[in-house]
């Protein structure tokens, strides 16, 4: 068994147009809360998540660690799990892929010292038999799925509109 890792980072900071403390707060708040419910809306993976055709949780209970989904990625139906749960900072999942498995960690920071939210993706890799020969190809991959990930991910993640 051999295991590749890749981890990238996207920061997102406040507009120049908001200068309050009260306001900057706000709009970390709502983006961190954006961000989550982007992250957790499992059925709409496909609109940002390279590769996954669809997502669907197998009940109907609320999403908690060692929740499983359900996961077509075009080629293969397979089986996804919640290993890590714990709004609205931190999700970890698991699916298995051939060859191996690949898992997805996310981690929602917010800093208001220096005002900003940091999304990073934790991507790992899990290859067994024959797959360990092309180590090289699914490092690349990585790599490249990561920052369109994130990418993806920012471009969803808006802060709630104020009336």
């Amino acid at each position: 068994m051999s295991i590749i890792r890749s981890k990238q980072d996207i920061r997102l900071t406040v507009p120049s147009s908001i200068e309050s403390t009260q306001d900057v707060d706000a709009w970390l708040t709502s983006m961190n809360d954006s961000c989550w419910r982007v992250l957790t809306g499992f059925r709409n993976w496909p609109d940002w998540v390279p590769g996954v055709r669809s997502v669907k949780q197998t009940d109907t209970e609320p999403p908690a660690r060692g929740t499983k989904l359900h996961v077509d990625t075009g080629h293969k139906m397979t089986t996804g799990s919640i290993d890590r749960w714990d709004p609205p900072r931190s999700l970890q999942l698991s699916i298995d892929l051939a060859p191996g498995e690949m898992a997805y960690g996310f981690l929602i920071e917010t800093n208001p010292e220096n005002p900003e939210i940091r999304i990073s993706l934790d991507l790992e890799h899990r290859l067994t038999g024959v797959s360990r020969i092309a180590a090289v190809f699914f490092r690349w991959r990585l790599q490249k799925l990561g920052p369109r990930i994130l990418s993806n991910l920012a471009a969803r993640t808006r802060p709630a509109k104020h009336n």
